[in-house]
């Protein structure tokens, strides 16, 4: 049985709602979720960046345009040290204290971290289960990680993605109630 959840699309597709809808699902049937989400930041209509939020509220902008630091991902700056400072962080609670830990994003800009690189091997080793985002296409680690035994990959499109919070939730009750 899988014991990595990923789920993989492409931008805007809905991954990070779907996250968030089994993350509620699991809380109601009394599982505790440790981790982060990450979310698009908006000025009017335009996207300027990405911030991270871990499950508890804590948030800090993980990339935006104005950022000129390194390194860059498109027209973003990716601002590492205060993503770490998230992730890194929200991972290593909930590994003592969740159910199952929530990763989203595992995308472009979170893995210019080495140290998030080697967290989300470790995770992705650990007992606990993970739900965690991926993009469609990535470099060689995002290869390697949609290759392992022990995960399932679902593919988001807009005429699966109300379907697939239930089979997700499904699979990752079972896994759960073991």
């Amino acid at each position: 049985m899988s014991n990595n959840f990923l789920i993989s699309g492409k931008p805007g597709s809905g991954k990070t709602t779907l996250v968030t809808k089994v993350v509620a699902a699991l809380d109601t049937a009394g599982f505790k979720a440790g981790g982060f989400v990450t979310e698009e930041i908006k000025e009017g209509s335009t996207r300027v960046g990405f911030a991270v939020r871990d499950l508890k509220g804590d948030e800090a902008v993980l990339a935006h345009m104005n950022y000129k630091g390194k390194p860059r991902v498109g027209k973003y700056g990716v601002d590492l040290n205060a993503f770490e400072e998230i992730a890194l962080a929200a991972l290593r609670l909930g590994r003592d204290e969740a159910d199952f830990l929530v990763a989203d994003e595992i995308g472009r800009m979170e893995i210019k971290s080495d140290t998030f690189r080697a967290t989300v091997l470790e995770v992705m080793n650990s007992v606990l289960p993970l739900l965690a985002t991926i993009p469609e296409a990535g470099d060689e680690f995002i290869s390697d990680l949609k290759r392992r035994d022990d995960i399932e990959v679902y593919i988001i499109n807009t005429r699966n993605r109300d379907e697939l919070e239930g089979v997700i939730y499904e699979a990752m009750r079972e896994k759960l109630s073991c």
